[in-house]
């Protein structure tokens, strides 16, 4: 098996990042969220439209000068959109008129945003650097894909389209989808790979009107609790790798009690 690239690679296509090998944090929020018997079925997301619209947001935000979205017809179903789909390059995402349309809604609101559009724009980011390091608790080859870093003030920021990026009900989607999991993750690998890194934060934008966007800071005290858990589960992985074990580990049964739901 090849071994994987080592450290920070700045020019590393996000199609080539993900054939790398190595644990992201996609598997550990799986094992967090259900189990090492999930983590183990599943399956890439493919391209659905949800997938192909965030795909194309993080792409006209990230990496404006390569332009690489396009505006295909109507419908998913039609020849044309089916020959552009077919014809398109690695990393480039083709779009509906109504997807593309709503994309452009989605940047535009991100940008028209102070504080986004000052951390999009600014001079020293660097976007869509891939990091790869070895763990040293659990041995475990971990990678990593931070949307944006400012070497400047250690920040790493990732951008999330969302049905609500209001405060309550971001904070709501980030416990549904443990993006905190994943926040911690990233700085974590990125600390191990040298990077400075000492806060990370969410570019949350709507995907519906008014196509609100918002920055949510990571606090101090949710990372740290993230962290101890990333470090847990990373363990849990390395366990089941050496025993061959990837249950669920819930028991013969559960008990449904007040306050559950």
């Amino acid at each position: 098996m090849d071994m994987p690239p080592s450290g920070i690679v700045y020019d590393m296509s996000n199609a080539e990042y993900h054939k790398q090998i190595g644990y992201s944090s996609s598997a550990i929020k799986t094992v967090c969220k259900q189990s090492l018997a999930h983590y183990m079925a599943q399956k890439p997301l493919g391209d659905s439209p949800a997938f192909a619209l965030g795909s194309a947001v993080h792409a006209t935000l990230l990496e404006p000068d390569r332009d690489l979205v396009f505006k295909g017809p109507k419908t998913r179903v039609s020849k044309m959109f089916k020959e552009m789909y077919a014809n398109k390059k690695e990393d480039e995402v083709v779009l509906t008129e109504v997807e593309y349309h709503v994309h452009n809604k989605m940047c535009h609101s991100a940008l028209d945003n102070p504080i986004c559009n000052e951390l999009l724009t600014h001079e020293g980011r660097i976007t869509e650097s891939s990091v790869f390091v070895n763990d040293p608790y659990s041995g475990l080859n971990l990678k990593t894909r931070p949307d944006l870093y400012i070497p400047e003030t250690g920040q790493i920021f990732d951008i999330k389209t969302t049905i609500d990026a209001s405060p309550k009900g971001f904070a709501e989607q980030v416990g549904k989808y443990a993006y905190h999991i994943q926040a911690a993750f990233y700085l974590y690998t990125c600390k191990l790979a040298g990077l400075e890194a000492k806060e990370f934060s969410f570019i949350a934008i709507e995907k519906t009107a008014p196509y609100v966007a918002h920055l949510h800071k990571v606090s101090p005290e949710l990372m740290m609790k993230s962290l101890e858990k990333v470090k847990e589960t990373l363990v849990t992985v390395a366990e089941a790798n050496l025993t061959g074990d990837y249950a669920t580990g819930w028991g013969d049964y559960s008990t449904l009690k007040v306050g559950d739901f």
